[in-house]
């Protein structure tokens, strides 16, 4: 496979805000419960094709799901930062068919985020960062630990991720944002960076623009007692917007959980904000959890129960990881559901209606599809619907012949809900960057002729592959 090499560049100072003490999460009257109950029919997906890069040939067309041979090498290219772990957290698609890749970094002397570019091909873009590909900004030294680091493309070009400073000990919500050509923004907070403080445990996880540039930061917080869903709004600037929820922030506190973990956010065309995670109470299992907020902040109460709900799946472990919302309003919700007689996880994706009270009967005939690729843990961790309705889903499965290492997985859907059997591998298969490689999967994107850029983490290795549609 293509590999690359960048050098790290340290970027931007800290500017803090003032911590808020206001009270911390609203609650609302008991949330909707769906339970789905014992699943009826799993796909086995374990003698699936098991891809890792397709042999160069000169056909211009690409079988839907193939790995592309004219992207990288055999369909896959890999990068290293030069002394640095890393995670990959988004891949977001330009116009042009450039590719940002956005994640988090750690070296032997701090932790922070990164914004990488690419040509269409796959290449390393020498325009951006004055020429280096990639720029990083530190958010905190010493020991500290690497956090998600998503990212969002303004309509300018510029780019913003959301991550949090931790430092091991109180953490905060950060705010990056990059020029278009890969340089801090200095019109945005101080030097590019706006660090927020609400309460004692803040931990970003993902990033939206709205049409008029205020910017939406997801993610959860813990005053040492509670953890809660909590969205800020900045102005484009990288003021907190006191015009949202309640002093900038709208948040949430699943009345039966004291821990709630909020994993991904979807912003709807009407404005809307739903945000999905994991809800539990200490010593209990945990269950999928959806809040959604109007446009200004407040809870939806036409969502769900007075805005929230929970999706009981087996009666056991559940985990939403990824949400999107289909152009006719209904909500996939993925992630993974622990099946005690089966005595493994398996891959989960749920559609619901549009006002989240029901599952949608007209996908898969039940309103949800399990997959398994073998009987460790399988789980869909990111969704992407494409132009035509079709859905596809990254992920990752663990296999005992790989020693328990992470394969990275892609799947397609049917917009009825039945995998597609026109994609690779029958509808799903997984893949490595390289032999025995951990791979995860950490961003869908699609280029303007419709092929599928999928990104993710290959080891230590930025890891990208291009596939077709």
């Amino acid at each position: 496979m293509s590999r690359g090499t960048a050098s790290l560049l340290a970027t931007a100072a800290l500017s803090l805000s003032t911590p808020v003490t206001t009270a911390f999460a609203e609650t609302a009257k008991a949330p909707l419960t769906l339970h789905a109950g014992a699943p009826s029919r799993v796909v086995d997906l374990s003698a699936s094709a098991d891809l890792a890069g397709s042999s160069p040939s000169l056909a211009s067309f690409v079988p839907p799901g193939d790995f592309d041979p004219s992207f990288g090498a055999g369909g896959i290219a890999l990068y290293e930062l030069s002394g640095a772990t890393l995670g990959t957290d988004s891949v977001l698609v330009q116009p042009d068919d450039r590719i940002v890749v956005t994640g988090s970094f750690r070296t032997n002397t701090g932790c922070g985020v990164y914004a990488a570019r690419y040509n269409a091909d796959g290449t390393v873009d020498t325009t951006f960062a004055g020429g280096m590909g990639l720029v990083t900004t530190t958010l905190a030294s010493g020991l500290c630990n690497a956090s998600s680091a998503r990212g969002a493309l303004q309509p300018d070009g510029k780019i913003v991720i959301a991550s949090t400073r931790d430092q091991g000990a109180a953490t905060d919500f950060a705010l990056v944002r990059y020029t278009a050509s890969g340089a801090p923004d200095t019109t945005f907070g101080s030097g590019g960076l706006v660090i927020y403080n609400y309460v004692m445990f803040d931990h970003a996880i993902d990033v939206a623009i709205q049409p008029d540039g205020r910017i939406l930061l997801a993610g959860s917080s813990s005053n040492n007692t509670n953890l809660d869903f909590v969205v800020a709004r900045f102005t484009s600037t990288g003021a907190l917007d006191s015009t949202f929820g309640v002093g900038g922030r709208a948040t949430y506190d699943f009345p039966s959980g004291r821990n709630d973990s909020m994993t991904d956010m979807a912003l709807q065309p009407d404005g809307k904000v739903l945000a999905v995670g994991l809800t539990y109470a200490i010593g209990a299992s945990p269950d999928f959890g959806l809040v959604r907020f109007t446009a200004s902040g407040a809870l939806d109460s036409s969502f769900g129960g007075g805005g929230a709900l929970k999706i009981d799946v087996f009666g056991s472990t559940d985990q939403a990881m990824a949400v999107a919302v289909q152009t006719d309003g209904k909500i996939l919700v993925g992630g993974n559901a622990y099946y005690p007689s089966g005595s493994q996880y398996y891959m989960a994706l749920l559609r619901l209606n549009a006002n989240g009270t029901a599952f949608d009967s007209t996908f898969n005939g039940n309103g949800q599809a399990y997959l398994s690729f073998g009987p460790t843990n399988n789980i869909i961790s990111r969704l992407a619907v494409q132009a035509d309705g079709k859905i596809v889903a990254g992920g990752h499965t663990s296999l005992t012949s790989r020693g328990n290492n992470y394969d990275a997985a892609l799947l397609r859907f049917l917009p009825t809900g039945p995998l597609d059997s026109s994609f690779a591998g029958g509808g799903g298969f997984m893949y490595e960057g390289f032999v025995d490689s951990h791979d995860l999967t950490g961003g869908l994107g699609f280029q303007s002729d419709g092929k599928l850029i999928a990104g993710g983490l290959s080891d230590k290795y930025i890891r990208l592959s291009r596939h077709g549609n």
